[in-house]
C-alpha cells in the first residue's frame, strides 16, 4: 500500500483521480474505488497496508476522520464545482426551486450562487446522512422536483422518481488535496526526524534525564535514568515521577518554579547521585519540569579518566620488581618487603644512598599494588626552584600569580588521583611547603593557588630519601608529623659497597644494555675488568657503576671491556692536586671534570643534602640536580 490513498465514495472520481495520478507522477499515491465498499472498511484496509494519509470527500471524508486516528485530507467542493452543478440543474428545463442537501463541505456558498444566478435553492446541511430521506421527501412536499448533492443525495432521490444533479469536485481539487497530503508526510517525517534527533541525543547523554507534566507524570525517561533507578522507560512513561523515585523534588519544583540545582541524593544503598532541576517555562506558565542526574561513582571515575588523558605526561610506573637486577640476599629481603607493602596503601619511606634505585623500588610498588592501571605521577623535591614546588604539587587557577597560565593548570596530585604519587628527595622539601603537604595527606583535599574550592584526592604516598630524617627532625630541619605521617612503612634499600655480590650482574647487565644501544654487539667484562668493579668503591652506587660501564662500552675498540677502558680518569693513576683545604683531586684534567669532581665532594660533606650543596656551590638546585643526575638509573 501506498503513503497516500485516495478513497473514491464514487464513481465519477475514479478515473480522474487515475489521469491525475499517472499524469503528474505521483508514484507514493493509491486510489481504492469506494462505490461497493464503504469507507471505513477501506480505510481499515489502508492503514493496515501502510498508509500514512487518506484523501476523500463528502461524508466519506467526514466518517473518517471522526473514525480513525490518521490524517484525513478533503477533496473540497469549490464554488467552481457548484456552478457546474447550477448550470446541469438548468439544463433539465426545471424552473421550480432546486434541492440542495448536503454536508457543509459539500454546500458550503451555494446559497449564495444560486441568489447571484437568479435561482431559488432550498439549502439543508447535514450531518448524519441517516438524515437524507426525511429532507427529501421534506422538500418534495415543498415542491421541489430536483436535488444537488452527493451520492448518498441522489441514491435517495432516485427512489421518489425526482431528478437529481451529483456535486463533482474537479481535478483541481483532487490535485490540491494531493499536494497537501505530500505537505502532511513530510511535515510528518520531518518531524519524526527532530523527534529521532532529540531522542538519540536524549539517550546518548551519560546523565539520567527524567521531564514530567504539570500533573507530574514522566513524559521523558532516557536510557542513563533506566539504568539508575532500575525501571524501564516503557514502565516510567505516563506513571506519576513519586512511584518511580519516591523522594524527587520536582514536584516542587512545578509549585515554585524555581530551579535546583547541586542537589545530592540517595536513590538507594548503593547509588548517590547529583541532581539538578529546572521547570519548562512556556509564555510565563509553567508546564512541566526536567531534572538531570548524574551518578557519583561513574562520576568519578570518568573524573579520573579525563585526568590521566589530559595529563598525557607518561604518568607510568614502568618497572616491577622483576625488573630490578640482583644476587645480594640483602635486595632480595627488600624486595620480599616491598611486596608485602604493595598489598596497603599506607605511606611507604624507602631510604638509601643516593644511586641504589630507590624510584624501582617506588615503581615496584605501585605495580604490584590495586593501584596499578592508574597513574604513577614522581617529583624529585631537589630538581625544582622552591618558588615552583607548589604550583607543581597543588596546581594553580587562572591569574594567581604573574606568568601563570591562562587556564590554570591541575598539580601533581590531582593528575595521579587514584594512584601512587612519588615525592623523591622529600628531605629537600621547604618547611614553609610540609605543613601544607601534611595537610593534603591528612584531609585527601588538595587547593590550587589562588582558589577557594577543595578538591578530593585520592593518592598513595611514597617518599623517598638519602638522608636521615630522623636527624633532621631533632635539628628542626624536618617536621616532625610530618615525618611520622610518611613513614609509617621504611624500606632501606643498602648502597652497593655492601652488597657486592650485585657487582657482576649488574655489570654484566649494564654491558649488555649500553653494547645494544651503541650498536656494539655482543660485549663482555675481561677478568681484570671484573677484578677492579668488584674491588672499586662506589660512592655513587648502582647510578655511578652504571656511568663506568657505559663510558667504557662507548671507549673499547674489541669486545671484551678491561680494566683500562674502566678507568675514571685514564689508563695511568691521575696525579693529585691539594686544595686549599688539604684534599686532592685530579691534575691535568678539564674544567668539567674537575668541577664535577668539587660537586662530590662538596655534595659529600653535605651528607647528600642538595640544598645545603647548592649554598655552599653558590648555584641553583635545578643546576645541582642536573649535574648530578645521569641517565636513568636501570638496575
Amino acid at each position: 500500500m501506498k503513503e497516500i490513498v485516495v478513497i473514491a465514495p464514487v464513481n465519477f472520481m475514479n478515473e480522474p483521480t487515475r489521469l491525475l495520478i499517472a499524469g503528474n507522477g505521483y508514484n507514493n499515491v493509491e486510489l481504492l474505488e469506494g462505490e461497493r465498499r464503504s469507507g471505513i472498511e477501506l480505510t481499515r484496509l489502508a492503514i493496515a497496508g501502510g498508509a500514512k494519509v487518506i484523501i476523500s470527500r463528502g461524508g466519506t471524508y467526514e466518517m473518517i476522520k471522526s473514525e480513525f486516528d490518521i490524517p484525513v485530507v478533503e477533496v473540497k467542493v469549490t464554488a467552481f464545482d457548484l456552478i457546474e452543478s447550477f448550470k446541469a440543474v438548468l439544463q433539465t428545463g426545471r424552473n421550480g426551486p432546486i434541492g440542495v442537501i448536503g454536508y457543509r463541505n459539500v454546500i458550503a456558498g451555494a446559497p449564495v450562487i444560486a441568489e447571484v444566478m437568479g435561482l431559488q435553492a432550498l439549502c439543508f446541511e447535514i450531518t448524519d446522512k441517516r438524515g437524507i430521506p426525511a429532507e427529501v421527501e421534506r422538500q418534495i412536499a415543498q415542491g421541489v422536483r430536483v436535488f444537488m448533492g452527493d451520492g448518498n443525495v441522489v441514491g435517495a432521490v432516485a427512489k421518489h422518481g425526482c431528478r437529481s444533479v451529483l456535486v463533482q469536485s474537479g481535478s483541481q481539487a483532487m490535485q490540491n488535496a494531493i499536494e497537501q497530503a505530500k505537505g502532511i508526510i513530510y511535515a510528518a517525517q520531518q518531524e519524526k526526524e527532530k523527534a529521532q534527533r532529540f531522542s538519540t541525543i536524549i539517550d546518548f547523554v551519560h546523565d539520567g534525564i527524567i521531564a514530567v507534566d504539570t500533573a507530574g507524570c514522566i513524559t521523558v525517561f532516557n536510557t542513563a535514568a533506566q539504568k539508575m533507578t532500575g525501571f524501564s522507560r516503557h514502565e516510567a512513561l505516563g506513571r506519576r515521577i513519586t512511584d518511580i523515585i519516591p523522594d524527587m523534588r520536582l514536584l516542587k519544583v512545578l509549585e515554585t518554579a524555581k530551579s535546583e540545582l547541586g542537589d545530592i541524593q540517595r536513590l538507594d544503598e548503593q547509588t548517590v547521585i547529583a541532581t539538578n532541576r529546572i521547570p519548562v517555562v512556556v509564555d510565563g506558565e509553567v508546564r512541566g519540569a526536567v531534572a538531570t542526574y548524574q551518578d557519583i561513582s561513574e562520576v568519578q571515575r570518568l573524573e579520573q579518566a579525563i585526568r590521566i588523558r589530559l595529563s598525557e605526561k607518561g604518568f607510568v610506573a614502568q618497572y616491577t620488581f622483576s625488573d630490578i637486577v640482583h644476587q645480594s640476599a640483602a635486595i632480595a629481603e627488600c624486595i620480599r618487603t616491598a611486596q608485602k607493602f604493595a598489598r596497603y596503601d599506607t605511606s611507604v619511606l624507602i631510604c638509601g644512598p643516593s644511586g641504589v634505585g630507590k624510584e624501582f623500588f617506588a615503581q615496584g610498588i605501585h605495580n604490584a599494588s590495586q593501584r596499578r592501571h592508574s597513574p604513577f605521577v614522581a617529583i624529585n623535591c631537589a630538581a625544582l626552584p622552591e618558588a615552583l614546588i607548589e604550583s607543581e604539587l597543588f596546581g594553580y587557577v587562572e591569574g594567581s600569580f604573574t606568568g601563570a597560565a591562562k587556564k590554570g593548570k591541575p598539580g601533581l596530585f590531582e593528575m595521579a588521583h587514584g594512584g601512587t604519587i612519588f615525592l623523591d628527595e622529600i628531605s629537600e622539601l621547604p618547611l614553609i611547603l610540609q605543613g601544607r603537604l601534611l595537610r593534603v595527606l591528612q584531609e585527601k583535599q588538595v587547593m590550587r593557588i589562588g582558589d577557594n574550592k577543595l578538591i578530593p584526592v585520592d593518592v598513595r604516598v611514597v617518599c623517598a630519601t638519602n638522608r636521615d630524617l630522623r636527624n633532621l627532625v631533632n635539628h628542626q630541619q624536618f617536621r616532625s608529623d610530618l615525618y611520622f605521617r610518611i613513614a609509617i612503612l621504611n624500606l632501606y634499600v643498602p648502597a652497593l659497597n655492601e652488597r657486592s655480590e650485585d657487582i657482576a650482574l649488574l655489570s654484566a647487565h649494564f654491558v649488555e644494555v649500553f653494547g645494544y644501544r651503541y650498536r656494539k654487539g655482543r660485549m663482555t667484562l675481561s677478568p681484570g675488568g671484573l677484578d677492579y668493579l668488584r674491588k672499586y668503591r662506589y660512592d655513587g652506587n648502582v647510578r655511578e657503576l652504571q656511568g663506568m660501564i657505559e663510558r667504557a662500552v662507548v671507549i673499547c675498540e674489541g669486545k671484551s671491556i678491561s680494566r683500562d677502558d674502566l678507568l675514571v680518569e685514564s689508563q695511568a693513576e691521575p696525579a693529585q692536586t691539594m686544595t686549599g683545604d688539604g684534599e686532592a683531586f685530579p691534575a691535568g684534567q678539564s674544567l668539567r671534570a674537575v668541577e664535577d669532581w668539587y660537586i662530590q665532594q662538596t655534595l659529600r660533606k653535605a651528607k647528600g643534602s642538595v640544598k645545603e650543596c647548592s649554598a655552599i656551590l653558590g648555584i641553583d638546585r635545578t643546576t645541582l640536580w642536573r649535574r648530578i643526575k645521569e641517565v636513568p638509573l636501570a638496575l
